[in-house]
């Protein structure tokens, strides 16, 4: 998220997008108790764009979904989508019932202000009235850098909210100009991902999922498991060529872990556990929806769509 301060008001707030041309969400940040109307400084500059990613409450997620099972609703899949979702309603009156949180991590076009250190920046923000990290570190050589990864790669599970990595970032500004960006992403910062947690389930069926745009898509229903914090029961099987590249079948024990932390998946299968009883899965010929005649696109190895 882009947050915009004009003298230390708030004026605008937009979605990153494509990293030039984002979606205006002001009116629903306004709503966000973390994201502050006015800056907490005395001599605010005359403008300074702050950047930092809206998230969703572990707990806030699970009290969301459990109002919707109530009134009839689809759970939300992942915090992820919720989050992404809730910043996009026409009814901000939705979003504030949400209670998103957000936490900053930067600066883009600034006037009136200026620092030598990424860190500074941390500090600023964090006294004009924003949220930072409580957990960023400055590091003082490479190896500190990767003893702190390390350090997060056991700890990363009792944060109160979803993470896949840690960010390690140059700290001078200076340097950070000197190096430059390569398309979208900068060569002055690296993720460290953290090992995805896997778990082992069964199949129990393959579904056609119907996308909005006709497309069809294998989707594995499973015993419930235990992911990264949350119950996975569906997995997408993305299509008809990674069904037969993985060899799933109905009945199979698996291994499934979360793409990025968030996208269930099914990252192999356990043939020592076959018992001879399990059916291989094939595409249907027709829409389960619709009826319509399932087609492939020539130039395509994806699942067919219904036309």
């Amino acid at each position: 998220m882009s947050l915009t301060y004009e003298n230390g008001i708030f004026t605008r707030g937009a979605t990153r997008g494509d990293g030039f041309t984002g979606e205006d969400v002001t009116v629903n940040l306004r709503t966000i108790r973390a994201i502050p109307l006015r800056m907490l400084t005395e001599n605010p500059p005359p403008l300074l764009e702050v950047r930092g990613e809206v998230y969703l409450d572990k707990r806030e997620f699970a009290r969301i979904n459990q109002e919707r099972e109530a009134a009839g609703e689809p759970p939300f899949a992942n915090p992820r989508n919720a989050a992404a979702g809730s910043v996009r309603q026409l009814d901000s009156s939705i979003t504030a019932g949400r209670r998103l949180a957000m936490i900053c991590y930067g600066i883009g076009a600034a006037e009136g202000v200026e620092f030598e250190y990424h860190h500074e920046i941390l500090d600023y923000l964090k006294a004009a009235g924003f949220k930072a990290s409580p957990h960023s570190r400055l590091c003082r050589g490479i190896e500190a850098a990767a003893a702190y990864c390390l350090e997060w790669q056991e700890k990363h599970r009792d944060l109160t909210y979803g993470t896949d990595g840690v960010v390690v970032k140059v700290d001078s500004l200076a340097l950070q100009q000197e190096l430059g960006h390569v398309s979208r992403s900068p060569r002055w910062a690296v993720a460290y991902k953290f090992p995805p947690e896997e778990e082992v389930t069964v199949v129990k069926d393959i579904i056609v999922s119907v996308g909005r745009t006709g497309a069809l898509t294998p989707v594995a229903v499973m015993e419930p498991v235990v992911v990264s914090g949350s119950t996975v029961q569906h997995a997408t099987l993305h299509n008809e060529d990674e069904v037969a590249r993985k060899d799933v079948r109905i009945g199979d024990t698996v291994v499934v872990r979360k793409a990025g932390d968030v996208i269930p998946e099914v990252v192999s299968v356990i043939a020592s556990k076959r018992t001879g009883r399990e059916r291989k899965f094939k595409m249907p010929v027709r829409c389960p929806v619709c009826g319509a005649e399932a087609t492939w696109a020539a130039s395509s190895t994806s699942s067919p769509a219904a036309r």
